[in-house]
C-alpha cells in the first residue's frame, strides 16, 4: 500500500516526510485494516458470522491494499496540494513535457508479469473449494 502513494507524493513532499508516511502506514494503518478484513473475528471479514453486511471476499489480498493505498492517496494529494512548478504565480496551469514512451510501454510489461506472476494462483480457488 505505501508504494502505492509515492506516485502521489512525487514532486510533493521530500524522501524524509516519504519515509515517515510509509513507516506510518506500514507500521500502524495498515496492520489495522488488515485484521478487520483478514482475521475471522473482524468486523469486514466475511468468516465473521456477526460482520458488517455479510463482509468482504478479498481476492488474493488486492483489495486491502489498492484501498487502503488510494484512500492514503486521496489524502496525501489533498493535504500536500499540486505538484511543484504545475501552476504558476496567477494559477494558471503550467505544461508539463513528455515523458519517455519506450519506458512507459517497458513499466507496464514489467507490472503486467508481476500481477500475472503474483495472481496467477488465485483464480481456480474461486472455483473449487480449498482442500482441507
Amino acid at each position: 500500500a505505501a508504494t502505492i502513494v509515492s506516485g502521489v507524493v512525487a514532486e510533493r513532499c521530500t524522501l524524509t516526510g516519504y519515509m515517515i508516511y510509509s513507516i506510518a502506514l506500514t507500521a500502524f494503518i495498515y496492520p489495522i485494516i488488515v485484521h478487520l478484513v483478514w482475521d475471522s473475528a473482524g468486523f469486514l471479514s466475511a468468516f465473521n458470522a456477526d460482520g458488517l453486511l455479510g463482509g468482504v471476499v478479498d481476492f488474493a489480498g488486492s483489495g486491502v491494499v489498492h484501498m487502503t493505498g488510494g484512500v492514503t492517496a486521496l489524502f496525501a494529494a489533498y493535504f500536500l496540494g499540486p505538484r511543484i512548478g504545475r501552476f504558476d504565480e496567477a494559477g494558471r496551469m503550467q505544461p508539463m513535457p513528455g515523458h519517455s514512451s519506450v519506458l512507459q510501454v517497458l513499466g507496464t510489461f514489467i507490472l503486467w508479469l508481476g500481477w500475472d506472476g503474483f495472481n496467477g494462483g488465485a483464480p481456480p480457488s474461486l472455483f473449487s473449494p480449498p482442500a482441507l
